[in-house]
């Protein structure tokens, strides 16, 4: 669980967000950023959806296929009659598969690391094996509420204890949640790629 890596990506991320918006520097960022997580957070468990106890679909969304706009999802594009197979899909009809969970997930690691970097709270040390044997690692809906429990905690004492236990309860939900740390790191580069790509284009 290389930490230190993602505290230094997020840190360049971050310092890009602050040149488009620099109307940001000198000011109080932490208190949006940590309505952003809470929200963000939200997101992630509509998407897990364990909590939907008045629905049938109660499985969290892990499977999302996007169907490729050039040829609407059928594989085939043409002009005036002629019909060959899309190039843009390879035929397939399909653009991407995604994890809308997993997703959501990494948004929200985005703005714990920026947290930390707000706060100066990036000494951090979560022991991967010792946290993947805390009994609370399968229980979602415990861990989700826990999570915005220690949020809120965060938020009135801005404490590294707080910070830390964050930290390791959102580690914890991740493992819940079925993810592995690998797929985790792998999600949050390909998110803050698209995070860096967004700031270019103006989004």
């Amino acid at each position: 669980m290389n930490l230190t890596k993602l505290f230094e990506t997020q840190r360049v991320l971050d310092e890009r967000i602050m040149e488009k918006h620099p109307e940001l520097r000198g000011q109080n960022n932490l208190d949006w950023k940590i309505l952003a997580l809470q929200v963000e957070l939200g997101e992630c468990a509509n998407e897990w959806r364990g909590f939907k106890k008045w629905s049938n679909n109660q499985e969290p969304t892990t499977h999302f296929v996007h169907f490729c706009v050039e040829c609407n999802g059928n594989g085939i594009d043409g002009i005036e009659g002629y019909t060959y197979p899309c190039m843009a899909c390879g035929a397939t009809g399909i653009d991407r598969v995604s994890n809308p969970l997993l997703e959501e997930y990494v948004v929200c690691l985005h703005f714990i690391l920026s947290i930390g970097l707000e706060l100066d709270f990036t000494d951090l040390c979560i022991n991967h094996s010792s946290v993947k044997r805390l009994p609370e690692q399968n229980d979602s809906m415990l861990n989700f509420s826990t999570v915005f429990s220690f949020i809120d905690q965060l938020r009135r004492a801005k404490s590294f204890h707080w910070y830390d236990s964050l930290f390791e309860r959102f580690v914890v939900l991740g493992f819940s949640l079925e993810f592995t740390w690998e797929q985790v790191e792998e999600a949050y580069y390909a998110k803050n790629k698209i995070n860096h790509e967004r700031q270019e284009s103006g989004y």
